[in-house]
């Protein structure tokens, strides 16, 4: 019974062609139909109009226009399938085939009587398999009061695709590629573990001591761990988290002795999962997922199964194509009996690569573990009202991105529904509506007020085009009366009440004086209102940084056109006094920021910045590698990087800088690695007085041949001098494997007035 049925589909598509055929060659020439006879007689229908039909029916397939195929079908095929059902026919063969696109070539034509048979060839480009070459296919056409239509069925598509057979892919995935470090060391394991942890907070000795160890294990805020703590009950058992294998078993003996983890067999549990080592850097890594219904239609076109884990965010989004390599399969046509009728094409499923990133993981890790140190030690003081932060490390020379942290971060793997994680889709939730954005990728999305980092990109304006003087001089006083230069306010208020009396350039940036700068502003502005916003730009904000790794903000600069279009009105005076010390309508993102002070250290180069370095498969050639690139070049003379340099040098190191008081003491204790830290401090206002400021600094080291550009801001927190700075001064110990320093004591006080 199974040999008839296989007998059967074999052989139909060729009784009807040959039928075609016979009938045709039996007349020993072609047939014509038998002319209608009577006064509205029409013209018997050509078989050159036979052949434009099938033409134009073939090319509507080519143009996935199934509603113009429809209406060259005959009318009882029309009445065997209904538009929506002959529309799904062929997008069901699309999506199977994962079609780009398809070409057709008639090649020959048929008579017999009222009907034609119309001989083509198809090609068929699929994502899949390649071309899928069709030759000497039929397409039978029947005479209509309409004119010619095709007589079509199912097997129009593929001929062995009769009644009740279906067309199939069977998929074969392969293996998601990993993500590494610079150094190799994986970020992302594909085959990896991971290690469950269960606790009964009755077990513990001390509740507090437990936390603390998960704090630094987990990198959560204390906080936070208190309140998961609170919503059990003493004797519940419940999960707290996930851990790599290699942490377990390097932190077993205290997670037992603080947390009592270990002595039950229900304590832990380990499984296998796309594994993300310590969710470290889960902004720039990103995130797998399932296809969600607005990319399936993509997604299936491309050769994925319904199921499948893709790329969502991130690095993992980006890359998708080269972590997730290339599916293959069969494309085949099976019979309703189960049987296999037909092999149409084949493809072996390409291995997915493995991407490199520029991240070092140990400094990425470190300051990542600076910043939960610094919001656990705050906890008294500014952190209650911080949203969140970023820091960026930079390569001076490459643009390479060392680290990249945006602050609170999440665990990627909550987003795999194969996850154990307890009320996983509450969670995600509760992630999209948490007021501090622990989704945002702060350091490319962020746009926040730069405040006095901004100074940076004054000095240069001044200086480069020739406004001011390296010793021109001015007295600051605690007010600037601006009212003469057409100024909307009656005086201006420097953050030093006293002021910092007479002061060159170089003193003024070191000192961050805001009476020096509007001063400068005036000179600009009466010089060129748009010289400010140009050089601005020039130096890297308001505008792409240059990389396509990750998605980012281009932020803002406002000028003439904006304020225009904004506020309907011109651009004055004021707009340039509120510009040249980083507040007003300025928007930056961190990663705009550290490329910004890179190109200060380097002298001149602004450089993409890099978080790739290259995308290969262990003993093949790299399929892409990156390269350090100059996008563009700060023309200055050199004394103009000369000065900057010098003057945050002084930032720390002068006994007025405004970030001395953070470095003075830490020099001492560091004195025999000889590091100079070499920054700015940037205090930025977003709101009204009740609201806190953004605690920005940004730092190159070493003084004299700089590596690294330094980028910390702390969003609604104190000055920048005492919350970013420190943050920073961190991140120097662990770059340069130096103990670490005490966190500020102010911290667990109150926010001072020393400092910008």
């Amino acid at each position: 019974m199974e040999k008839k049925h296989r007998m059967s589909y074999r052989i139909l598509p060729l009784i009807v062609l040959l039928a075609l055929v016979w009938t045709a060659c039996n007349s020993g020439q072609t047939a014509t139909p038998i002319a209608q006879e009577g006064p509205n007689a029409r013209p018997p229908l050509t078989l050159e109009e036979a052949d434009q039909v099938a033409a134009s029916f073939l090319q509507a397939w080519a143009n996935n226009d199934y509603a113009a195929m429809y209406t060259w079908l005959s009318p009882n095929s029309q009445a065997a399938y209904s538009e929506a059902d002959f529309s799904r026919e062929y997008e069901n063969t699309a999506t199977q085939i994962t079609l780009n696109a398809l070409e057709t070539q008639v090649t020959s034509s048929l008579r017999q009587g009222t009907t034609a048979a119309v001989m083509y060839n198809v090609t068929f480009h699929s994502q899949m398999f390649g071309d899928i070459v069709e030759n000497d296919r039929t397409l039978r056409l029947i005479e209509t009061p309409e004119g010619w239509r095709v007589a079509w069925s199912r097997m129009d598509i593929f001929p062995e695709l009769a009644e009740g057979a279906r067309l199939e892919r069977l998929q074969t995935l392969p293996g998601r590629g990993n993500i590494y470090d610079r150094n190799g060391k994986v970020l992302v394991d594909q085959n990896g573990r991971s290690v469950g942890i269960y606790l009964v907070q009755q077990d513990m000795a001390n509740v507090d001591d437990c936390i603390a160890l998960l704090s630094r294990l987990l990198k959560r805020e204390r906080a936070d761990l208190e309140t998961l703590f609170n919503q059990y009950l003493y004797e519940t058992r419940f999960l707290v988290g996930e851990l790599d294998p290699e942490t377990y078993q390097a932190e077993e003996q205290n997670l037992r002795q603080y947390c009592a983890v270990g002595d039950d067999d229900l304590d832990t549990y380990v499984r296998n999962t796309r594994r993300y080592f310590g969710d470290l850097a889960p902004h720039i890594i990103g995130y797998i997922g399932p296809i969600q219904p607005e990319q399936l239609a993509e997604y299936e076109r491309r050769g994925y199964p319904r199921d499948a884990l893709i790329g969502q965010t991130g690095i993992e989004r980006t890359y998708e194509e080269y972590l997730a390599g290339k599916p293959g399969g069969k494309l085949v046509i099976i019979a309703p009996t189960g049987e296999t009728i037909r092999v149409i094409a084949t493809a072996d499923p390409q291995p997915g690569q493995s991407v490199y990133l520029s991240i070092d993981r140990d400094l990425q890790e470190a300051v990542q573990n600076a910043l939960i140190e610094a919001y656990n030690y705050a906890a008294p003081t500014w952190a209650q009202t911080s949203r969140g932060a970023a820091a960026v490390v930079m390569d001076v020379h490459t643009g390479e991105v060392l680290a990249a942290v945006s602050y609170p971060w999440f665990n990627p793997g909550l987003f795999n529904p194969d996850s154990p994680i307890e009320n996983r889709v509450q969670k995600i939730n509760e992630l999209n509506s948490d007021r501090r954005t622990p989704l945002l990728n702060r350091v490319t999305m962020a746009k926040l007020p730069p405040g006095s980092v901004f100074k940076i990109i004054s000095v240069a304006a001044g200086l480069d085009s020739g406004v001011y003087e390296p010793n021109t001089r001015y007295t600051c006083t605690g007010k600037w009366y601006g009212e003469e230069y057409g100024d909307s306010r009656p005086y201006r208020t420097d953050w030093l009440e006293t002021g910092h009396g007479t002061l060159d350039f170089s003193h003024a940036l070191t000192y961050s004086c805001d009476p020096y700068f509007w001063q400068l502003g005036v000179a600009l502005h009466q010089a060129d209102p748009s010289l400010l916003p140009n050089y601005a730009h020039m130096m890297g904000l308001g505008v792409p940084t240059g990389q396509t790794d990750l998605p980012e903000e281009v932020g803002q600069i406002p000028d003439a056109e904006l304020v225009y279009r904004t506020d309907a009105r011109e651009w004055n005076i004021s707009d340039t006094l509120n510009m040249v010390i980083g507040q007003g309508q300025m928007q930056v993102t961190p990663l705009q920021i550290t490329r910004m002070v890179a190109a200060i250290a380097n002298g001149g180069q602004m450089l993409r910045p890099i978080f790739v370095k290259k995308v290969q498969i262990i003993g093949e050639a790299p399929a892409y590698e990156a390269q350090p690139e100059v996008t563009s070049t700060l023309d200055f003379d050199p004394s103009v990087f000369s000065l900057i340099k010098n003057a945050m040098c002084n930032v720390t190191l002068d006994p007025n800088g405004t970030a001395r008081y953070i470095y003075e003491t830490w020099y001492e204790f560091q004195k025999r690695f000889g590091v100079v830290v070499c920054g700015k401090t940037g205090t930025a206002q977003t709101g009204g007085e009740t609201t806190r400021p953004q605690a920005w600094f940004v730092a190159f080291v070493p003084q004299d041949d700089p590596e690294i550009a330094i980028t910390v801001v702390v969003e609604n927190s104190c000055e920048g001098s005492e919350v970013a700075a420190p943050i920073v001064r961190r991140i120097v110990e662990d770059y340069y494997g130096m103990p670490h320093s005490e966190w500020p004591p102010l911290w667990q006080s109150g926010c001072s007035t020393v400092g910008e």
